[in-house]
């Protein structure tokens, strides 16, 4: 369960100045959140310039859940180290901003070099966990050098995550995330020449990364032909994909599949507490990397006593209050 909002009045007008409305998104929280009376969530406050706000006290935050008050028992920055996994695409779509994306993920694990301990997956085709969990930041840098998206290959990246997801499951560390650079020519791994067996509902892959209490936070790469395409005729995947159609309706297939995509990626980065990035130019990606970093390394553990809700409470609202103006908020309960 995750959230993220912006606030622009100050909780003196308005007890929950932030507040945040999960309720749609966990219709089921009852099964995932633990029986406690207390509840651990990581919390991270931006300012309007993005970068996280470090000198928050407890009584400048306010939780409800369902409309209920509750106590604030404990705010404050996280000891130990962050779990960064780091996921990147080196498929075919990638090829030409390779030196872009080496570049940024070096700036990238320089940052939270100290602050993280970090591991290295590719999925350009099948998944391969290239440097297992390490604080070894030579171990990265030399990883990254090495680096080569390829021709002929499609991401598999349903089964990136999955696999991740397996693996925190069974480490079990403080303060997982998931940082993900990935094409938006994902769906084009499910076409028909190119077909993802382990494909699964997206729904299905949002709540099982909600499972983990991870926030999600995916750069995308777009492509001048994944918005530039305008699509006519009827929407046939087996005609569009077999020959018989022409290139006008197989653009508009997989236009309206890269919508799908990137709206599915936006909803799995909100619904963790993660971001979502769209950059239009690689050279541009170290900027949203560093600002990923920064937020990993500024997040806050708030610990609230919770609300004596009824025992057949099924859904649950849970309303974050920061007592400052224009900020963002976001929210990821420890599970």
């Amino acid at each position: 369960m995750a959230m993220s909002t912006r606030s622009r009045r100050s909780s003196r007008l308005r007890p929950f100045a932030a507040a945040v409305a999960v309720a749609a998104l966990w219709s089921a929280l009852g099964a995932i959140l633990p029986a406690q009376s207390a509840q651990q969530l990581y919390l991270t406050v931006l300012d309007d310039d993005g970068q996280p706000v470090v000198d928050l006290r407890a009584h400048e935050v306010s939780v409800a859940e369902n409309g209920v008050p509750c106590e604030i028992l404990y705010l404050a920055r996280p000891r130990g180290l962050a779990d960064v996994s780091i996921l990147v695409d080196t498929s075919e779509a990638v090829v030409p901003a390779t030196t872009h994306v080496r570049r940024a993920l070096r700036d990238f694990v320089d940052a939270l070099d100290g602050y993280a301990r970090m591991s290295l997956m590719t999925f350009g085709d099948l998944p391969v966990r290239v440097v297992p969990p390490t604080t070894r930041l030579s171990a990265m840098q030399d990883a990254i050098e090495r680096l080569f998206p390829s021709v002929g290959t499609i991401p598999r990246f349903q089964d990136a995550l999955i696999q991740t997801v397996g693996d925190i499951q069974n480490r079990l560390p403080s303060r997982p995330a998931l940082v993900i650079i990935t094409s938006d020519q994902v769906p084009g791994a499910f076409a028909v020449e190119s077909p993802n067996t382990s494909a699964r509902p997206v729904e299905q892959v949002i709540g099982v990364l909600q499972a983990i209490g991870a926030p999600v936070h995916i750069v995308a790469l777009r492509s001048a032909a994944s918005f530039d395409i305008v699509g006519r005729g009827v929407f046939d995947r087996a005609s569009a994909f077999s020959g018989t159609a022409d290139n006008n309706m197989r653009n508009s297939i997989m236009a309206r599949e890269t919508r799908d995509w990137l709206a599915a990626l936006e909803t799995a980065s909100q619904r963790t507490g993660g971001r979502l990035v769209n950059s239009y130019a690689s050279a541009g990606l170290a900027t949203p990397l560093l600002e990923i970093a920064s937020e990993i390394a500024g997040q806050y553990v708030l610990t609230y006593s919770r609300a004596a809700l009824p025992l057949d409470t099924d859904t649950l609202e849970i309303q974050i209050g920061i007592a400052r103006e224009d900020v963002t908020v976001r929210v990821t309960p420890v599970i």
